[in-house]
């Protein structure tokens, strides 16, 4: 079918962890899912994530497939025919031990420029040798996830595109100016040269380019394109940062900027790296700090600001040093830990200055360690209106997005995730008793709503194309989350906050019935249980008050907030 970007919006919906820590052949598996707000789940897979994977969803945020740099997976658990064997080396003894392939940042699927259930795998393998070492190649990956009733066929795998020593901050890729295909980006070790590949329905167009101060060492990294598209910055502790002009058009990169950071380099040998939704702020995270660049000054050096230090949380007490980044599609910043660890980080606020971008170390714990982070692209890139490449007919009519975040009473601050470019944002907070401050033009506003309760809120994102609105319920509380009498302290509900998952202690009977419900009282969930845990990932965002009544029809009750 014709390609059309607005078919291309959350293929990054769910990032898929994992990490086999016993000897049996099935992993635990959590998923953050991207969905009106986030929510987290657990299960189990016969994939065993190590340090390397990748994953890709469907234009409506249904997860397809994900690898784990050994083979690929569809969604329904079942092995891509004949994907087995990807990345030959060395390294792949992990995978015939059923480990997962060990390297960080090495793949990125993407969809087909025309055929819609065509996927291509760009990916890094490693090899240890005397002669090659580090990575060796950029190759190249093809599945047709049409065939086998829909749990997908390789088309080709492991097909060399580029035969040299590929530096370790990985690989990344970015939307061309026409909307529709794809740069690739990966440095070469040892040296100033960047390897920039063009993917389109022609095949694959390889140039090279020597710009900027090279690299000396092997540390590991990330090289991350902005969202917008404009720049591409690459970062290691011992290397240190550079950043980029980049040209969409024509792949070319310009204006290097190099930016030494003094620090306790020599141990530091693996960093990350993400930029805010509004390409504005770029953070580089070095195993016991993150630091934040604002980009949109002329001295980017002299803008640093240290926002986070390594905290050791008495629940995450190993190896939480600060890892690799990612930006999330709510615009907040994912962080994990420098290796298998329940813990991960966020960053709240990416696009606001200094300490204001609300740094939160340790801020998941979950129910079992993970050691990947997946890498994507923006998938909600479209082209440059107007550019000498702009030829395809596509046009960035916007998408609206939108998150918030309670900031204590009847207070609420509003976050734009929206995309293609609008111009314009109107809020509708659905609150007319607040009169003239029920609607705002503002990006990113805050409302203090009149009453507590729950709100449809509305924002319409517009630019020159046209407008698009999303609206989804906001619950407005004032009462506290601690509980407020020696009987409910008798059972403890954690997490609190909670994004989906909670769980309970300090009651000996085998079977309970929980209740939980709204600001409004209205039953939202009841079930019995023997298990001491439910979810409520089907909830919205909000306070909630739960209710535990035992065999014995003694009743418990608090409040949980659902994030």
């Amino acid at each position: 079918m014709p390609f059309s970007y607005t078919q291309a919006q959350k293929e990054d919906n769910v990032w898929a962890f994992g990490y086999r820590y016993s000897f049996d052949t099935i992993s635990n598996r959590i998923y953050l899912n991207f969905n009106d707000s986030l929510q987290i789940s657990y299960e189990q897979r016969p994939m065993t994530f190590f340090s390397t994977s990748a994953s890709i969803c469907d234009s409506s945020g249904n997860l397809l497939i994900y690898s784990n740099g050994c083979y690929v997976e569809s969604a329904n658990g079942v092995e891509v025919q004949n994907s087995e064997g990807l990345n030959p080396g060395a390294l792949y003894n992990n995978c015939e031990d059923n480990q997962g392939y060990n390297i960080a940042q090495n793949m990125i699927l993407l969809p087909d420029p025309i055929e819609s259930s065509i996927y291509h795998l760009f990916h890094l393998p490693s090899d240890i040798t005397p002669q090659i070492g580090l990575f060796y190649a950029i190759m190249h990956s093809k599945f047709d996830m049409s065939a086998n009733g829909g749990n997908g066929t390789t088309l080709f795998k492991n097909k060399i595109l580029v035969s040299d020593t590929i530096h370790y901050d990985g690989l990344h890729a970015l939307r061309h100016a026409n909307g529709r295909d794809w740069w690739m980006m990966a440095a070469k070790r040892n040296s100033n040269k960047y390897y920039i590949l063009l993917f389109s329905p022609h095949g694959i167009a390889i140039n090279e380019q020597t710009i900027g101060v090279p690299t000396s060492t092997t540390a590991q990294g990330e090289i991350v394109f902005s969202p917008n598209g404009t720049k591409v910055a690459r970062f290691n502790g011992q290397d240190d940062l550079r950043i980029f002009d980049f040209d969409r058009c024509t792949g070319t990169l310009s204006n290097p900027i190099f930016i030494p950071i003094q620090d306790n380099s020599d141990i530091e040998i693996f960093a990350g790296l993400a930029w805010s939704a509004d390409s504005r702020y770029l953070y580089a995270a070095e195993i016991w700090r993150i630091l934040q660049f604002d980009t949109w000054v002329t001295d980017i050096a002299a803008s640093k600001v240290e926002i986070a230090q390594l905290d050791l949380d008495i629940q995450c007490p190993f190896t939480t040093e600060f890892g690799f980044m990612e930006l999330g599609p709510d615009g907040r910043i994912y962080c994990r830990p420098l290796n298998g660890q329940n813990c991960m980080h966020r960053i709240n606020h990416p696009e606001r200055p200094g300490l204001e971008c609300e740094a939160q170390p340790n801020h998941f714990n979950f129910d079992f360690p993970y050691k990947n982070m997946p890498h994507f692209p923006n998938f909600r890139l479209g082209p440059v209106d107007g550019s000498p490449c702009d030829t395809l007919g596509l046009d960035n009519h916007p998408l609206a997005g939108w998150r918030y975040d309670r900031t204590g009473g009847l207070d609420v601050d509003f976050t734009s995730v929206s995309w293609y470019e609008p111009t314009e944002w109107w809020w509708d907070f659905g609150d007319p008793a607040s009169g003239t401050a029920n609607t705002s033009t503002e990006k990113h506003p805050s409302h203090t709503f009149s009453a507590p309760g729950g709100y449809e809120v509305c924002l319409t994102v517009s630019n020159q194309y046209g407008s698009d609105t999303k609206c989804k319920m906001v619950w407005v509380v004032t009462s506290s989350t601690s509980s407020g009498s020696g009987q409910e302290e008798a059972v403890k509900v954690y997490p609190n906050p909670t994004t989906g998952e909670i769980r309970w202690e300090g009651l000996e009977q085998e079977e309970v019935t929980l209740r939980v419900y709204d600001a409004l009282g209205r039953l939202c969930l009841q079930q019995t249980t023997s298990e001491s845990r439910a979810d409520l990932d089907g909830l919205p965002e909000g306070l909630y008050c739960w209710q535990i009544v035992t065999e014995g029809k003694k009743v418990y009750a608090g409040k949980i907030d659902k994030q």
